[in-house]
């Protein structure tokens, strides 16, 4: 007997149904080791099997010690990996059986636990049976939080308790949902397994952001892609949305052929980077489901708002989203480029936006205002000029920001306040109103100017609208950039510096808030972005200038 045998057998009888059922328990019998049989053998949803998905088997049947799984919504990956918990504690996987199974938060575990756990151990009464201890003393399915199933335990808990994480040594470990868990939650998941002789950890998400989350660590796997066959032409091919889906007919279609495809046929798992054996990783889109309403997805694919398109491209197709005119990109910051030097600065009066951390990060931009003579006053206008960067680099103290003030006649100087608040405020009292601390943290729209009781001026800026304006100063060629803009920031790799890295790193994406609501953020993908908030400081220079210009004099 094979693990392939039950797929030959035909799907259109009762008699055919119950000799599906018998060669599954026989070769769960044969090969207790093999997860998927157990499941199709034991698992129940009523008084119905599961049904054998062949792009399912194969990641169920997967033992390497680390694999990442992007997907779409409703493709039947979490019971999948409900599955696997139930087969490591029943079976003693690596000689414990010990599961630590987690979700972002408790509320949805203890949910969860509720409507997938107790429900496939009532609907089966082998696991009932297994379950520990025997009856009298066993009450319901056991307890909410803690299953002792064969020799196994299965650890339900929620990811935003590292307390409760922490305290399990386990054999498999399971984060379902990775994408709304906090950073770290990978690195602590992994000690866990540390005591375990042949330890799995499964990380599984529908992707939100692009190079984060799932996503980042799909793209540091072998990136397996699945390859269905079409029985028509023979055609094996990954299904996309624009060359499989015929909108007209409503049908799954071959790319090549135009016949209808089964998702349910035989196909194989391909690594698309065969080199990163480190993490083995799969990508499973709802168009692999032979449930899938294709109608429904159809309507999807034509939402006009960027929520509802990231909704489609997310939970439907497994694929991460980046809204039109969502950040910056190579291109975008090249075409600001002109044909001038920093060396070519010449005096010109000037911005300046200033990112704090553990180096201080600075960008100089001409200032675009001048100072006209009316009425025995001096008045400042706009100059009609556009910000040139003249200067853009990593500086260690407060006092080197001291001397780039004087050095390119600094007008107007925006700092972030944090984390160095008590710095920022000496620096700030030491220049008088060049300097305007800001603060991150305004809901409403606009930036509000003020003084502090020291009559220190400070900046509460709109971070979303912010970010917005200085990605509008770049894409509407305001922003204008050195011909050599490529190697500002050093450490140049893939042919850019860390400046032009910084300003890739904020995306704009849209995503549901504490009640429901969609909203605009710009999230940093976990990587750096100083320049970006240097320049997003520096804007804010120009918006404090036109501020304070109105019925501005001084003799």
């Amino acid at each position: 007997m094979t693990r392939d045998l039950p797929t030959s057998v035909p799907m259109n009888s009762d008699d055919s149904s119950n000799l599906r059922s018998a060669l599954w328990d026989e070769l769960a019998r044969r090969e207790p080791n093999d997860p998927h049989a157990w499941a199709l053998s034991h698992r129940r949803f009523g008084d119905q099997r599961l049904v054998h998905l062949p792009a399912l088997a194969a990641i169920a049947r997967d033992d390497h010690p680390f694999v990442v799984i992007q997907k779409s919504a409703q493709v039947g990956v979490t019971e999948l990996l409900v599955n696997l918990a139930l087969w490591t504690a029943d079976t003693g996987y690596a000689e414990r059986g010990n599961v630590l199974f987690a979700m972002p938060t408790q509320n949805q575990m203890d949910d969860f636990a509720q409507a997938r756990f107790d429900r496939a151990l009532q609907d089966s009464p082998y696991l009932r049976a297994r379950l520990q201890p025997e009856p009298p003393l066993r009450k319901g399915a056991d307890s909410k939080r803690l299953k002792h199933l064969g020799p196994g335990w299965i650890y339900l808990r929620g990811a935003d308790s590292r307390r409760q994480i922490a305290s399990v040594d386990a054999d498999l470990v399971v984060l379902d949902e990775f994408d709304q868990m906090a950073e770290g939650t990978i690195e602590l998941a992994r000690k866990r397994l540390a005591s375990s002789r042949r330890g799995m950890l499964r990380v599984a998400s529908t992707p939100r952001y692009p190079e984060a989350g799932v996503n980042a660590l799909f793209l540091q796997s072998d990136q397996r892609r699945y390859f269905l066959p079409c029985t028509a032409c023979g055609l094996e091919q990954v299904l996309a949305w624009d060359a499989n889906i015929d909108s007209e007919r409503m049908l799954l279609v071959c790319r090549e052929c135009r016949e209808p495809l089964d998702p349910r046929v035989e196909g194989r798992w391909v690594a698309t980077a065969p080199g990163n054996d480190r993490i083995r990783g799969y990508h499973l889109s709802r168009l692999y489901s032979p449930w899938v309403n294709i109608r429904e997805l159809v309507e999807a694919s034509t939402a006009t708002t960027p929520a509802a398109l990231q909704e489609f491209q997310n939970s439907d197709l497994g694929e991460v989203f980046s809204p039109p005119g969502s950040g910056l990109s190579l291109d975008l910051l090249d075409r600001c480029r002109r044909e001038y030097a920093l060396d070519e600065y010449a005096g010109q009066p000037c911005d300046m936006g200033v990112d704090v951390g553990i180096k201080l990060h600075v960008v100089i931009r001409e200032h675009l205002f001048e100072t006209l003579f009316e009425r025995g006053g001096f008045r400042q206008r706009r100059s009609g000029n556009l910000p040139r960067l003249w200067f853009a680099a990593e500086v260690d103290n407060f006092l080197e920001l001291g001397a780039l003030i004087k050095r390119f006649h600094v007008q107007r100087c925006v700092i972030d306040a944090q984390p160095e608040v008590r710095l920022a405020m000496e620096f700030a009292q030491r220049h008088g109103d060049v300097v305007t601390l800001s603060y991150y943290g305004r809901s409403e729209l606009g930036h509000e100017l003020a003084r502090n009781p020291n009559g220190v001026r400070i900046c509460h800026a709109n971070r979303t609208q912010a970010l917005d304006e200085m990605a509008g100063r770049f894409q509407d060629g305001n922003a204008e950039l050195p011909r050599d803009a490529r190697q500002l920031g050093g450490r140049i790799k893939d042919g850019a510096g860390d400046y032009y890295r910084q300003l890739l790193a904020q995306q704009r994406t849209v995503e549901r808030d504490s009640t429901g609501n969609w909203i605009a953020r710009w999230v940093d993908n976990g990587k750096p972005d100083h320049f970006a908030h240097a320049e997003v400081y520096c804007l804010l220079a120009d918006v404090v200038a036109e501020k304070s210009r109105v019925g501005f004099y001084f003799l």
